[in-house]
Parts: C-alpha cells; structure tokens; sequence
C-alpha cells in the first residue's frame, strides 16, 4: 500500500544514529544514505517499502505534526520492547511503555515514543505470545 513515509529532522547524522540502533531492534537498516536533498532511507532488506529521514528540502526547520503517528510493525513483543528501550536510551521521549492496548485489540501490545526531532512513532506487535 505505501511507497514510502517520510519524517523530518533538524539533525540527520543524530537522526541516522538514532533510527539505525531503534529501527534495528526490528531487522530495518540503513540502505542509503543520499545527498541533494540530504536524507537516509530505512528498509527491511527484502522489502522495497521505505522509511525516509529528511533535512527539509525549502530550508525551513523540521517541525512535527499534530496528531501524526508512525508505527512499525513488530514480529515479536521482545522487539516492541527493544525498541522502546533503545529509543528512550538514545534520548526519545517515552510517550507510552510496552504493553497490551486492549482498547484497540486483544492481542495489541505496543509502545510509544518521541524521536529527536519529536515526531511521535509506535511499535506494536498483534500477535499473541
């Protein structure tokens, strides 16, 4: 369904640190790191679906969005707690410790956080375990 999500960042090499050491806990990594407009893009090796991290192509300051929300599909509830704790360590803001969501599902076990620049993300795991 998606080619592609796109954040922004007032900062990519802290950016690129950041998302590498939280998005790893789920197997994403770095596939390219691009130049003109400055940017990194994140991916599942396999997967031609990408996550973008970009310095703001008109120059003005990265700001987040109201009411905006990444989530990132975990294949386990150790990796929604892995990526919660790395990012927190890493210096983003907990906006919601691991666990179950049963306001939304049964089996919703997510976490929320803050990246460096604010932008609120989510990992959740719907499986049962």
């Amino acid at each position: 369904m998606f080619s592609h999500i796109t954040v922004g960042t007032n900062d990519l090499p802290c950016a690129i640190e950041f998302y590498g050491k939280v998005l790893g806990a789920l197997g994403i990594v770095l596939k390219a790191h691009r130049h003109q407009p400055e940017r990194a893009i994140f991916a599942h090796p396999d997967s031609d679906v990408v996550f973008c991290v970009y310095e703001p192509i008109d120059g003005a300051p990265a700001s987040v969005g109201n009411g905006s929300l990444i989530a990132f599909e975990a294949r386990t509830r150790h990796q929604v707690d892995c990526f919660h704790a790395r990012a927190v360590q890493l210096g983003g803001v907990d906006e919601g410790a691991p666990g179950l969501r049963l306001n939304y599902s049964p089996t919703y076990y997510g976490a929320y956080v803050r990246d460096l620049d604010g932008n609120k993300l989510c990992c959740v795991c719907h499986l049962e375990e």
